[in-house]
């Protein structure tokens, strides 16, 4: 794939932005998750619409950093048509997305939409090739919107109204959606939660995840740690769950052998940047595990060297990420619920 000196630029401006978010987490005080805001709803523009891909967690990282309240982003002619205005000196984040160009044996080029009103025979002419673009939007807070459409962002920002946030009788945070699964052993692979073990791992092998159990992560002394130790025992088996998605039968991606291998390493960020944005779907920002903080030194230099990664490392997260809230936040019960390689295609 060909990019233009604007799309290298779109994707430093990402690649910079995550290294931003790691250079933060090396720090010894950082308390925050990968987010840095549980916001419990994905990015939205004005007209309610979701952002899908990679601009579904590049956009909720950049609010969080911003500190935006909401993550609602709009453009600029959006803004306008709505009576309002971007405020003077605010800077944009570009959104990415994918079109298509068709191409003749010239190397003229007509636009996708010109290509289809063409004849069969005509079509043999051209071949089809992928074209990145962007555009740039800004938060609702940048702008005077809260002022000029006070009825439509209020309904917007309403979206983002906190779930409940429930625990069990050890005060760890509780998830009926991650509860159910696990009961039902819904997912694509078996996962051994019951019994006592010293790690977490996904086992290729065995096509197993096996993790320890949630009391295990009770090591909080406060009320507050106390509830987050639930949270990072979701957070844990949420990683798992999205090494399993990378199966050559399921999403197929390349992993590395061993500890070390710039391939191991790269699933390991799919497995935590995956987590952190299901973690947003179920209400809570994912900090990262204690074994993983140990990558941050090489994520970071394999970013400053190939920018153009962040694309196909957020195309993994995306389709990983959407495996495990596919089937998380849709339950079965155990009627339901099909043979293991039946799940795995339909999944795909």
């Amino acid at each position: 794939m060909k990019y233009t000196e604007h799309n290298e630029k779109v994707l430093q401006n990402f690649a910079d932005m995550m290294i931003t978010r790691m250079e933060e987490m090396k720090s010894a005080s950082w308390q925050k998750g990968w987010i840095g805001h549980a916001y419990n709803e994905g990015p939205v523009n004005v007209s309610g619409n979701s952002y899908a891909g990679a601009n579904f967690f590049l956009l909720l990282m950049y609010a969080g950093m911003k500190g935006f309240e909401y993550p609602i982003f709009c453009t600029v002619r959006q803004a306008n048509k709505l009576g309002a205005h971007v405020n003077k000196g605010e800077k944009s984040v570009p959104v990415i997305f994918w079109d298509r160009v068709a191409k003749d044996e010239n190397g003229k080029t007509v636009k996708f939409e010109d290509y289809q009103q063409l004849s069969a025979t005509e079509k043999e002419r051209y071949e089809v090739y992928p074209v990145l673009k962007s555009y740039n939007v800004f938060n609702i807070d940048q702008t005077n919107l809260a002022e000029v459409a006070s009825e439509k962002m209020d309904t917007l920002k309403g979206r983002y109204t906190p779930a409940e946030m429930p625990t069990d009788t050890k005060g760890m945070f509780v998830s009926s959606e991650m509860d159910a699964m696990l009961e039902n052993q819904s997912w694509v692979c078996p996962i051994s939660y019951k019994k006592r073990s010293n790690e977490a791992y996904f086992s290729p092998s065995q096509d197993r995840i096996v993790v320890p159990t949630k009391a295990q992560f009770k090591k909080g002394k406060s009320k507050d740690d106390i509830f987050k130790d639930g949270q990072e025992f979701y957070s844990t088996l949420i990683h798992e769950m999205i090494h399993s998605t990378g199966t050559k039968e399921r999403l197929g991606r390349e992993k590395g052998e061993r500890f070390g291998d710039k391939m191991y390493a790269r699933e390991e960020l799919v497995a935590e940047l995956g987590a952190a944005r299901v973690g947003q779907v179920l209400g809570f920002d994912k900090r990262i595990l204690d074994n993983n903080a140990a990558y941050l030194d090489g994520w970071i230099a394999a970013l400053k060297k190939e920018p153009k990664f962040i694309l196909t490392l957020l195309t993994d997260v995306d389709k990983a990420a959407k495996m495990v809230t596919e089937c998380v936040c849709a339950p079965v019960t155990k009627e339901e619920v099909q043979p293991m390689s039946n799940q795995s295609k339909e999944l795909q």
